[in-house]
């Protein structure tokens, strides 16, 4: 009975302190992305996803042996499943559900910044940049098919909180209930794609960075090796009995040329992250500001990659352990994404909402330092935030914008009859994944 009462205190106590903070995210995730959820099914891909769940509503196990339309892992088909059961064709259901999702990933950032930096508004200053999209720009937000990148992200961020809380509250011991809720999650994580992988590097980066502050235990300690051992598990199974996207060769380009190639696509994405412009429809119609930026983009690219290499570079020699790990974690989190096919120019930005976690901590640390440069100054203390403001106001023009076009594909007489069409074999009775092969 005793114990029940701490655990009802504890979690009392977590939900005074923090739960404000939540609330916060979640109303400025809702301010600046609301409107999202009045729109329409504008993807065909939307529609594909919407008739896979049709065909596996009637036996959601058949999941295991079926390879979806999108969604990677069984775990991520189910949770679709519910939300189809729930929603049907309610476009603005699934966007909801998709923003609380965002709002639950800022939320788990600003704990895990705080817990790293032990520094309250650097920590809040992180979240709030990460709920308006700055570095991601809402793009995951927008669609049903991105509620994967949403999904994984929670339960990245979840196992990297938890594992490293039990790290720092009880030295790493396996029989810590934060151990085992970690290693829970990450066995759920484990049948996706890339990230597992992505995810094992970013928790020895961890205990690398985090040696001194550990007091110097050992970098591959028993609950490390645990999760090691967990991935290659899962690694081997999905190598014999899963689905794998063949690796993209030519005859041309060789294994050195693809590395070479993939090692490129990190830093493209890492200038996309900062400068987001790249050929589409959407930049065609930019006003002619936009396309004279644009005309320049060869020097601006240059100049960012330069500067990204150097803040990288010294970041990581003269940083704290903090900001050293965040800088890792954004180039571990876009690795997974780095293969693209030869020939290819187009990045997808949906790819870059982990990533954006170390964009958004680095502004925020970097706001807030030179803030604190100026505490004597009362006014010019606040010239420092001015960089995260223009962050903000680039990444929700983009998210208007892109709304906008997504509102006029839904409305494209090709959509309609795919959208009627969709109607139309909802009717029906689903067939039986195993009936029908």
């Amino acid at each position: 009975m005793n114990s029940i009462n701490t655990h009802v205190r504890l979690i009392w106590r977590f939900l005074r302190i923090h739960g404000p903070v939540f609330v916060l995210l979640l109303a400025v995730v809702f301010l600046a992305f609301g409107r999202l959820t009045t729109g329409e099914f504008w993807s065909p891909l939307d529609y594909e996803i919407l008739l896979d769940a049709h065909q596996l509503a009637p036996n959601p196990w058949a999941m295991f042996r079926h390879i979806g339309a999108w969604f990677s892992q069984p775990l991520l088909q189910l949770a679709f499943l519910l939300e189809f059961r729930t929603f049907g064709l309610d476009y603005s259901g699934y966007i909801a559900v998709n923003l609380v999702l965002h709002a639950l990933n800022a939320f788990i950032i600003y704990m895990l910044v705080n817990m790293l930096f032990y520094r309250e508004r650097l920590a809040a200053l992180a979240a709030v940049l990460f709920a308006l999209g700055v570095g991601s720009y809402g793009r995951s937000l927008q669609t049903v098919a991105g509620q994967e990148s949403l999904l994984l992200a929670l339960f990245h961020l979840l196992v990297l909180y938890l594992f490293i809380r039990n790290d720092f509250r009880h030295a790493g011991r396996l029989r810590s209930p934060l151990f085992w809720a970690g290693l829970a999650i990450y066995s759920l994580t484990g049948l996706t794609k890339a990230s597992t992988l992505s995810l094992l590097a970013c928790l020895v980066a961890y205990k690398a960075f985090f040696f001194q502050r550990r007091e110097r235990r050992p970098i591959f300690s028993n609950d490390l090796l645990v999760f090691l051992a967990v991935g290659l598990v899962f690694q081997f199974g999905q190598s014999r009995w899963g689905f794998r996207t063949p690796t993209v060769l030519t005859e041309v380009d060789g294994p050195l040329v693809y590395t070479y190639l993939s090692a490129v696509n990190v830093f493209r994405y890492l200038n996309l992250m900062v400068f987001p412009l790249q050929e589409s429809s959407l930049l065609r119609e930019a006003g002619d500001v936009v396309q004279t930026v644009y005309a320049a983009r060869v020097v601006i690219r240059t100049l960012l990659v330069l500067g990204i290499l150097s803040f990288s570079f010294f970041g990581i020699v003269f940083g704290s352990r903090p900001l050293r790990f965040f800088i890792a974690w954004t180039y571990l989190t876009l690795i997974p994404f780095s293969a693209q096919a030869p020939g290819a120019s187009w990045l997808n930005l949906t790819h870059l909402y982990l990533a954006s976690l170390g964009f958004c901590v680095v502004l925020a640390a970097g706001a807030i330092g030179c803030a604190n440069l100026l505490i004597d100054h009362r006014r010019r203390r606040f010239v420092p935030f001015v960089v995260p403001l223009l962050f903000v106001v680039t990444a929700l023009s983009l998210n208007y914008r892109l709304d906008a076009r997504n509102r006029e594909a839904a409305l494209d007489p090709e959509l309609q009859a795919i959208r009627q069409e969709t109607v139309e074999r909802m009717q029906e009775r689903p067939v039986r994944l195993q009936e029908a092969r």
